[in-house]
C-alpha cells in the first residue's frame, strides 16, 4: 500500500500529475493541522523531510515535528497523509523515476532532461564538501605529528 499525496503547484506544472506516492526522503509541507488549538503545536506550513512511512497505521513521520509525552520527553508525531503535500521528490530510485517519466509522458511533459539537470547540480554541491573534509583530515594528521 502506497500513500499518494498531492503535489505542489510547481510539481504539477513540471510533471503534469496531481498526486504521487510518498517515500522516505521526500520533502513535504503540512497543509492541515492544529493551528487553532495551540500556538506551540502549530505545524501548518512547515516543510520537512519524511523520516518514515507507516503503512500499517496509515501515517507518515516527518522530521522536527514532535509531540510531548507525559514525562516531558519528545517523540515524533504521526501525521495523516491527507494533511501533507509533496514539495520536492527524492528521485534516486530508478523505478520511481521511470514511473514519473511514464506518467509525465502520458500528459505530454518532458521530465528526463530536468531530472538529469537536478542530479548534476546535486553532485556539484557535494564535491566541495568532500574537499573540505579532506582538508580537515590533513590538518588533523599534521597536528598528530
Amino acid at each position: 500500500m502506497e500513500f499518494n499525496l498531492h503535489l505542489s503547484k510547481d510539481l504539477i506544472e513540471k510533471y503534469g500529475i496531481k498526486r504521487f506516492g510518498v517515500r522516505k526522503g521526500d520533502i513535504v509541507r503540512v497543509v492541515k493541522g492544529d493551528s487553532e488549538k495551540d500556538e506551540k503545536l502549530n505545524i501548518v506550513g512547515k516543510e520537512a523531510k519524511v523520516i518514515k512511512v507507516l503503512k500499517k497505521e496509515g501515517k507518515v513521520i516527518v522530521e522536527n515535528i514532535n509531540i510531548a509525552k507525559a514525562d516531558g520527553k519528545m517523540k515524533p508525531r504521526k501525521l495523516d497523509p491527507s494533511s501533507l503535500m509533496i514539495v520536492k521528490m527524492d528521485l534516486e530510485d530508478a523505478k520511481r523515476k521511470q514511473k514519473l517519466v511514464e506518467l509525465a509522458a502520458k500528459r505530454n511533459k518532458k521530465v528526463e532532461e530536468e531530472v538529469e539537470e537536478e542530479n548534476k547540480t546535486d553532485s556539484s554541491k557535494e564535491a566541495p564538501e568532500q574537499e573540505g573534509s579532506k582538508e580537515l583530515e590533513n590538518e588533523e594528521e599534521e597536528e598528530d605529528e
